[in-house]
């Protein structure tokens, strides 16, 4: 599945989509945008998709998240590989059996607008330890993805470095540190 570029521009930059309310936060800063460096052309699935097709799909185009939209094509989560493991495979599911729509990581979704600052989508990854944002239209529509590779590929060192130390800093929901004493391994 395909998403196409987004119709409009947006008159906000960023925000956490959710039923209940949208925190919005506007533009702040100038030069290069989110629609810049966004990939356009996303793979996505739908929340009825069986987990082993969604792992083919990863592991063809090799990535490590697939959005899951609803028939319209309003963004509804996120799945990524961690999410097959942990929630699925860990817990002893049938994964033949499973959908995409029952493990993904589900609303609220932190996205951004295409009209984002680029300078204010790190910041957000920043913030909240992301190496992915989907880029949503006004009506929630997907329109892309923008990831810390996007930054890294066009970003000079500064800028980057920063935000690769952010996200990748040990924390946050899915830490898998070790609580106690160290073990060595055989």
């Amino acid at each position: 599945m395909s998403v196409s570029k987004a119709k409009k521009s947006e008159s906000r930059s960023a925000r956490t989509s959710g039923q209940a309310g949208q925190a919005r936060v506007r533009s702040r800063g100038a030069g290069a945008r989110v629609k810049d460096l966004m990939t356009r052309h996303v793979v996505a699935v739908t929340p009825a998709t069986l987990l082993p097709e969604a792992a083919r799909i990863l592991k063809q185009e090799d990535i490590g998240v697939l959005p899951i939209v609803e028939p319209d094509g309003s963004l509804r989560g996120i799945l990524t590989d961690r999410d097959i493991t942990v929630r699925a495979v860990a817990e002893g599911s049938d994964v033949r059996h499973v959908t995409a729509g029952e493990v993904c990581t589900h609303e609220p979704v932190l996205t951004v607008f295409p009209e984002t600052s680029l300078s204010e989508a790190e910041a957000v990854m920043r913030r909240h330890r992301v190496r992915r944002l989907p880029i949503v239209s006004d009506e929630r529509q997907l329109v892309g993805m923008l990831s810390l590779a996007d930054i890294i590929q066009h970003a000079d060192a500064d800028s980057w470095q920063g935000v690769l130390l952010e996200v990748s800093r040990p924390g946050g929901e899915h830490t898998q540190r070790f609580e106690g004493e160290s073990a060595a391994l055989p």
